[in-house]
């Protein structure tokens, strides 16, 4: 009988001993990942730039006038990052020549688009980013057999790229043929290098921060931004290096983390949708901004700008008032900053924005532990989300007795 009774913690032992091994790497990748001390917003938005110019100007003023209205904590307006796209094909050029040709944000057409944009920026509730000089690879436009295509390619400017196939948006593949083809490092290079150059001379500033269009990108992609001084990737969390047959992201390579480094560039990883066109409503975003803020995570929430040119534009304005309106009041501790700003506190630690105190990476990580699929039944069913709640109420108490209160990001368990 006592042989029986040392069994079986012996076998319990043994058994979370395996489970911790088999999802080692997962375990100690997240509880690397930097735990942020406050909860932080920050609006992702992308397609802007070249495109539709008076409902663009339009729906950016208006942007401004809603952010503008509400501030955080520290007294910092909303930031809408704007993932910037410099250029649409010449039409009539196209037309005329059988060769592609475009038309950049330089143009005297875009104009309002880039005073919109500049009155935000000074406003501190715009934040640029680099989407691509076209949201698509020109060749593989060119090459595409899809009547429809060339007709768009041909058409009066400004183009909209939204109405493109989805595949042929993907900027760093060849997708004029399915699967998609990489693309040669020379021809990468050489086009990072063109859109990285325009860029600067549009804003007078080079980019920091790089959106890959569709987030199909690879490593080589990756290294030619980091030469030109891209700094930081925003991702969904994964690399995707190829569009598969059927025209979808695949290729991937991930999990990406926040904070994790790239070729030579910091990754950070966009939490959820907020686009008001598919429905997505204020609860949405609260349920993402709680599940980040639990994990010691930014909550980045993508949007495009189609949900503020279509249709339901004044709808999705009021939503977005509604959510700002809400959210600061639900949150007083609440955060925001730009991407940039982000990565760099992730990057270096800065401890006035990244947790040390051992408790509270602990109670983060075990937020972020508990969303793995399997593991996290895993981690309650043999009891070890039971010893770590409680090693968590032991220091809860022990903070309480000290009379002081623990400097951290609110507290989700």
């Amino acid at each position: 009988m006592m042989s029986l009774i040392l069994l079986i913690p012996l076998a319990w032992l043994a058994l979370v001993t395996g489970v911790l091994l088999w999802y080692r790497r997962e375990l100690v990748a997240l509880w690397r990942e930097p735990v942020l001390r406050h909860p932080v917003l920050i609006i992702e938005s992308d397609d802007w730039g070249a495109g539709p110019v008076e409902p663009q100007a339009t729906a950016l003023n208006r942007l401004v006038d809603v952010l503008t209205q509400y501030k955080d904590c520290t007294g910092r307006h909303p930031v809408m990052t704007l993932a910037v796209v410099l250029a649409v094909p010449d039409g009539p050029k196209i037309r005329a020549t059988g060769q592609y040709h475009r038309i950049t944000l330089e143009d005297p057409m875009f104009a309002p688009v880039l005073a919109a944009i500049e009155r935000g920026r000074k406003a501190g509730v715009f934040a640029l980013q680099l989407h691509g000089l076209e949201h698509y690879w020109p060749p593989a436009l060119m090459a595409s057999t899809d009547p429809a295509v060339r007709a768009w390619l041909e058409a009066d400017p400004p183009a909209t790229t939204e109405r493109l196939p989805a595949h042929l948006q993907s900027r760093w593949v060849d997708a004029s043929i399915l699967p998609s083809r990489p693309l040669s490092a020379e021809e990468i290079a050489k086009a990072v290098h063109e859109e990285v150059e325009l860029y600067t001379r549009i804003f007078g500033e080079r980019p920091r921060v790089a959106v890959p269009p569709t987030f199909v990108w690879n490593e080589v992609v990756e290294a030619a931004w980091a030469r030109e001084g891209i700094e930081v990737i925003v991702t969904p969390g994964l690399r995707s290096a190829c569009r598969n047959a059927q025209g979808l992201p695949d290729c991937d390579m991930g999990p990406l983390r926040n904070g994790q480094n790239g070729q030579a560039v910091t990754y950070v990883v966009r939490a959820d949708y907020f686009e008001p066109e598919r429905g997505h409503r204020p609860e949405r975003a609260f349920s993402a901004l709680a599940a980040r803020t639990a994990q010691g995570q930014a909550c980045l929430l993508e949007t495009h700008r189609s949900n503020f040119l279509g249709s339901n534009r004044e709808a999705a304005l009021l939503t977005l008032n509604d959510l700002l309106m809400r959210v600061t009041a639900m949150h007083p501790g609440l955060r925001f900053m730009d991407t940039a700003s982000l990565a760099s506190a992730l990057h270096t630690g800065e401890p006035s924005w990244i947790e040390t105190r051992q408790e509270g990476h602990l109670r983060a990580w075990r937020a972020r532990v508990l969303v793995l699929p399997c593991f996290a039944r895993l981690f309650r069913i043999l009891g070890l989300d039971i010893c770590l709640r409680a090693m968590l109420a032991l220091s809860d108490r022990a903070w309480s007795n000290t009379n002081l209160a623990p400097d951290s990001f609110e507290r989700k368990t």
